[in-house]
């Protein structure tokens, strides 16, 4: 009984908290619903206004297209329609947000219905006049292209750009029927029929612009062929015009293959065809099926070509190359040539001059036979040696240092101050030289050392050549002490340099008493020898002179100084 009443309490309290809160819930419900009222007929309102105001610019819209038509000067009539054209793109990206409206507000009752409608009205008109003016860019297109190839070379020109001009529009006119298409199927719409139009419209534009652009290419091609370097004023201009008009087909390709990606058409070719036509690269290279057709027409372009060419290249190759052999022959000849001139001529020429004259006889040879070969091949020799001038000009003027060591290279092989092989002091530097070219000497030190000095820092300073002269004179000086018998130390030392099978006997060797020093008396001893020889007597003569006037009592005094020390005695104080 107790737990009976236990469970009808607890019941009791349960209904009363359920009640309480469906209480407390209810106000918010009814506020939500609220808001969302709200926000529904906000969205609502929105595409009301927005309705309205498209139709009132639609309208407006058509009466400037129909005033363009009516206006006979076509220059106000170009301005207008660029007018016409930006307004025409805000109206459809207007229609574009009232098609997102629509689809985000479709219980927002009536108005969502009537602003449905009239979007769905707009698209649907917009998709008709699109396909019309489409229509009509084709048909003036195929009329500009007819005087672009068929009429004079000003109607030509100016056909181009209104055709460029045509191209630009078209593909503007696609994208924008494109979008519509995605837009109608927002809206549920069907969309078939426009579809296929723009998928046809697609395929033919496509097929005619890859045509242009392969006509354009070799057209260009053509006139830069027949006037080669020599263009005047008026292949220039329509050059110009051509790639213009060749750029232009090329963009409204890329407009193509875009739309196409999408529908899941094949573009492989059509790219392929682009970057044939510009000659321009692309991110389409990296494509397989581009890539693959690329190799396949430039390995059939090179096969044609040398099907068509091959015996002429042939000859050509084979003509330069027994060019290139006849003077190679011809520079080893003229080189021994050179060389038998000089070794039997009188004239003192240095080796350095000899190999100069030798070296740049064949190069000289080589070079003009070089320039002869390349003639063969078909290539204008002017050109190439008017560009050789101007790019050894810059070279030139890039190094002038170098172009100052080689005219002190010149003025060293003129003047013949030193020849490979002798010994020099010059350019801060002493020793033999090892090599020589026209801008700089290597020196070869006694220790063993090769310095590169540049000739112009030799040819500007002093130059002493050791070994020019065939004899040398060998200076020493001796001393002995004042006790010393003057006349046997010069006896003695008569003796060592003559004695010496190295010393020449004419001139004489010279042997005097020189100077009275601090304290020695000095002799001057000065034999000459040959120069190859000059350190044999040196070092001969000086160990003569220590061993016999040692054994003789001669002394060879040295420097020598007496220290005296004063010392001074401090007087003894008584503290």
């Amino acid at each position: 009984m107790q737990i009976a009443k236990q469970h009808g309490r607890l019941l009791l309290a349960s209904i009363f908290l359920l009640t309480v809160t469906l209480n407390s819930l209810l106000p918010l419900a009814a506020l939500g619903q609220d808001g969302q009222s709200a926000k529904q007929k906000s969205a609502a309102d929105e595409i009301q206004k927005l309705v309205a105001d498209l139709q009132r610019r639609g309208s407006l819209l058509e009466e400037l297209r129909q005033k363009i038509e009516e206006d006979p000067d076509r220059a106000a009539a170009l301005m207008l329609e660029k007018e016409v054209s930006e307004r025409r793109a805000r109206y459809r990206r207007d229609v574009e947000k009232l098609v997102q409206l629509v689809v985000n507000a479709e219980d927002a009752g009536a108005k969502a219905a009537q602003g449905r409608a009239t979007a769905t009205e707009l698209l649907q008109k917009d998709a008709r006049a699109m396909r019309e003016k489409l229509e009509e860019t084709g048909k003036e297109s195929v009329e500009l292209v007819d005087v672009a190839t068929k009429g004079s070379p000003e109607e030509a020109q100016k056909a181009r750009s209104e055709l460029s001009r045509k191209l630009s529009t078209s593909s503007r006119l696609l994208k924008y029927l494109d979008t519509n298409i995605d837009q109608q199927k927002m809206l549920g719409l069907d969309v078939k029929a426009d579809s296929e139009y723009l998928v046809a419209r697609l395929q033919i534009r496509a097929d005619v612009t890859a045509g242009l652009l392969q006509a354009t290419k070799e057209e260009i091609d053509e006139i830069a062929a027949r006037t080669g370097a020599d263009k005047d004023g008026e292949a220039q201009k329509q050059l110009a015009s051509l790639k213009k008009q060749r750029d232009a087909l090329a963009e409204s390709q890329r407009v193509n293959v875009q739309l196409m990606d999408e529908y899941g058409l094949e573009t492989a070719q059509l790219r392929q065809g682009i970057i044939v036509a510009t000659g321009k690269l692309s991110q389409d290279v990296f494509d397989k099926d581009v890539a693959s057709g690329l190799a396949e027409s430039w390995l059939a372009d090179a096969a044609d070509w040398f099907r068509s060419n091959g015996a002429s290249l042939v000859f050509q190759v084979l003509a330069f190359v027994l060019v290139l052999f006849a003077f190679w022959i011809a520079a080893r000849i003229g080189r021994g040539l050179i060389r038998r001139a000089i070794d039997r001529s009188n004239l003192e020429v240095s080796s350095l001059a000899r190999d100069f004259f030798i070296k740049m006889t064949g190069r000289l040879i080589l070079l003009f036979g070089f320039i002869i070969a390349i003639a063969q091949l078909g290539i204008e020799v002017g050109p190439l040696l008017a560009g050789l001038g101007i790019a050894g000009f810059i070279i030139g003027f890039a190094l002038q240092d170098t172009l100052s060591n080689f005219a002190s290279g010149m003025m060293i092989l003129v003047y013949r101050p030193f020849d490979v092989g002798d010994v020099i002091e010059a350019g801060g530097v002493t020793g033999k030289v090892d090599k020589m070219n026209l801008v700089s000497t290597m020196v070869l030190t006694f220790d063993n050392q090769l310095l590169v000095v540049p000739n112009k820092q030799i040819w500007g300073g002093v130059i002493r050549n050791v070994t020019h002269q065939d004899t040398r004179r060998v200076d020493m000086k001796f001393g002995i002490g004042y006790s010393d018998n003057i006349r046997k130390a010069e006896q003695l030392l008569s003796e060592i340099v003559t004695g010496y099978e190295k010393v020449l006997k004419d001139p004489e060797p010279v042997i005097q008493l020189h100077e009275l020093g601090e304290s020695s008396l000095n002799f001057i001893v000065r034999p000459w020898s040959r120069t190859d020889e000059y350190w044999d007597v040196y070092w001969h003569v000086t160990r003569e002179v220590k061993r016999r006037f040692d054994e003789e009592g001669i002394s060879i005094p040295f420097p020598q100084r007496d220290v005296h020390i004063y010392r001074e005695d401090g007087g003894d104080g008584e503290a």
